[in-house]
């Protein structure tokens, strides 16, 4: 019950966003010039932002576009550091050093300004999609390379395991025990390395929306709504200005909370 209590939460969350959005006649995009950093109302029950956009309605796309994103995200670069540790750990010796410092090389680099590099040169023409598309996606192209020698290690032990070698006399090919036998017993280093990404990819992307150079407006996202706090008017006027950051800080705890259950039973 303990393991499942933070999914729950997190499912009803998602939820909530999925029925806030349904049932507001507002979408995320819409300006009400007549109820610019509105306190909340009957309209807008968390108020508006300073041009006018509803807090409820942002608040809960920002929520839903940053878990999927982050979700996929981390789907690809599990995906990319399985391949790789799998590749490393099955390859000659010399082959496999030169694929781990590659590996130590790349978690090496400042990715944070890699990021910013890559997210600085999109044209000022690129769609709201087309940056978050972007931002997501390099998120998961820098994150693997942890990830990757963990899973290395995981495989080199099991590589010598009694069934691997059983299953090599019996004529099993490398790939058919990979398949069969290897991932599956993986399996359990791969689910706290999936969670594990989910939860930095989102503070990735809010610290990139804070920098002004993740996802671009008007799409909303965690990063570009923190920003709301650098305006003390809107501060003054209401406390629901405050949403966003709780709703991030309960996530990410219900996400480690989750991940460590997860751990703790794996």
């Amino acid at each position: 019950m303990k393991k499942r209590l933070p999914a729950a939460i997190l499912l009803l969350l998602v939820l909530g966003g999925v029925v806030a959005l349904r049932l507001s006649r507002y979408d995320y995009a819409f300006q009400d010039r007549d109820a610019t950093m509105a306190p909340s109302t009957a309209r807008h029950w968390t108020g508006t932002d300073e041009l006018g956009r509803d807090r409820t309605v942002r608040v809960a796309a920002a929520l839903l576009i940053d878990l999927t994103g982050a979700t996929v995200a981390a789907a690809v670069t599990t995906t990319m550091a399985a391949s790789f540790g799998l590749l490393a750990a099955f390859s000659p010796r010399w082959v496999a050093a030169i694929l781990m410092f590659l590996s130590d090389a790349f978690l090496s680099l400042p990715w944070l300004f890699l990021l910013m590099m890559v997210r600085s040169v999109l044209p000022l023409t690129a769609s709201p999609l087309q940056t978050a598309v972007t931002t997501f996606l390099v998120l998961a192209a820098l994150g693997w390379p942890a990830c990757a020698r963990a899973i290395y290690r995981g495989a080199l032990v099991l590589r010598s395991a009694d069934w691997m070698i059983q299953g090599h006399a019996c004529g099993l090919k490398t790939r058919q025990l990979m398949r069969l036998h290897l991932v599956p017993h993986l399996r359990p280093l791969f689910l706290p390395q999936f969670l594990i990404c989910i939860p930095a990819f989102i503070m990735a992307e809010a610290n990139l929306g804070a920098l002004g150079l993740g996802v671009a407006e008007p799409m909303p996202s965690w990063g570009a709504m923190l920003l709301e706090l650098d305006n003390s008017a809107l501060l003054a006027r209401s406390h629901w200005v405050y949403l966003p950051i709780a709703l991030l800080v309960a996530v990410l705890l219900l996400l480690e909370s989750f991940t460590t259950e997860v751990e703790t039973h794996a």
